[in-house]
């Protein structure tokens, strides 16, 4: 008998990030990660405000990913230098410690206004961290993935 094949692994070098995590931020700022999400960090991970809504956590290798994509779905491939620089200023790299626990700055923490209660949601190739308020007003728009569960049949 032959065994299966190896899954090839993904562009950002780990399972996808999946689920909703319900949990508390430290006055310090500090999360400390699920376990369901934290294998996929080593020490450091790539930390970015999406507008004022929530946070980006990448791994290291999946932000690269992230901005390989970008660069790659630019007209010829070809994106102004400053451009990706610009994409590398706007993240802040952070410690992970062996617990897999962070620390968000207090700039991040201001910006998309995180209090104690907080969601760490799985997407794909980063884990957003929104506020539990803001994450229960944006439940409403998920709407999309029951329409793609209402069509499908199954395998």
């Amino acid at each position: 008998m032959v065994a299966p094949a190896a899954p090839t692994p993904a562009a950002y070098g780990h399972a996808p990030f999946r689920g909703t995590f319900h949990l508390k931020l430290e006055s310090t700022g500090r999360i400390a990660l699920p376990a369901a999400l934290k294998g996929a960090f080593a020490t450091t991970a790539v930390l970015r405000a999406h507008r004022d809504e929530h946070l980006n956590l990448w791994t290291p290798q999946g932000f690269e990913a992230v901005v390989q994509e970008f660069v790659a779905s630019q007209p010829g491939g070809v994106v102004h230098p400053r451009t990706k620089k610009r994409l590398h200023m706007s993240v802040t790299e952070v410690s992970i410690d062996k617990q897999g626990r962070l620390v968000v700055p207090p700039e991040l923490k201001a910006r998309v206004g995180l209090g104690e209660r907080i969601v760490l949601a799985g997407a794909i190739e980063a884990v957003e961290i929104w506020s539990a308020e803001a994450f229960e007003a944006e439940q409403a728009t998920f709407d999309d993935a029951d329409l793609f569960f209402d069509g499908f049949e199954g395998l």
